[in-house]
């Protein structure tokens, strides 16, 4: 059911998302806040069935990119095709409104976007380091998604997994300007944890 509830409202916000652009003028950088520090995310996969793993580095945006120089015919799973997304035991645990410094939500259809190139994405996404460490794993428009450490030395999870708390964030924080939820002009930024090894963080950025 959730997952039906995001899908209606990614279709009413990329219709607008035009619109968004033309009325607001956001002054933040990052939504990450205060005392959280930003490390390249590691990526582990394999391109087809039988490839040696690769390791890559970046938003999963620039893992497509990379894996695309080094052959030009990859693309990610067909657009078309709608893989389940894996279902968790526990209930995420949702905070909206970040604090951070001139924090800015993100535009719900920038999410959206994050959500579809989450869904086909194989392989995982790993962030190293310290309890403040975050990896920006996907990132579009004015939007962004970061993976957050709380298990040093390091966390990783399946990167289509983090769909799951897409949704949760969506469903929980996306803040209408006329009052009622799938407003076109939509905007969020919040955090999802249901596990001891790291939680999840939306917000604005600059992509």
């Amino acid at each position: 059911m959730k997952c039906l509830l995001v899908f209606a409202a990614c279709i009413a916000a990329v219709t607008a998302a035009h619109i968004w652009k033309h009325h607001h003028t956001p002054q933040a950088r990052t939504a990450l806040p205060e005392g959280y520090y930003i490390k390249p995310m590691i990526w582990r996969g394999t391109v087809k069935e039988g490839d040696p793993e690769m390791t890559l580095h970046g938003t999963i945006e620039d893992v497509a990119t990379q894996i695309r120089a080094i052959g030009p015919q990859f693309i990610w799973p067909s657009q078309d095709q709608h893989p389940a997304i894996s279902k968790r035991a526990e209930t995420t645990n949702v905070t909206c409104d970040l604090d951070g410094v001139n924090a800015y939500g993100a535009p719900l259809s920038h999410v959206c976007q994050i959500r579809d190139n989450l869904v086909h994405a194989p392989g995982t996404c790993s962030v190293e380091g310290s309890s403040s460490m975050c990896s920006r794993i996907s990132c579009s428009g004015h939007a962004a998604l970061w993976l957050c450490n709380d298990s040093p030395p390091c966390t990783h999870t399946k990167c289509s997994d983090l769909v799951a708390y897409v949704d949760d964030i969506v469903n929980e924080c996306q803040r209408s300007s006329v009052g009622h939820m799938y407003d076109q002009h939509a905007i969020l930024r919040g955090q999802g944890s249901n596990t001891d090894d790291y939680h999840v963080i939306i917000g604005y950025d600059d992509c």
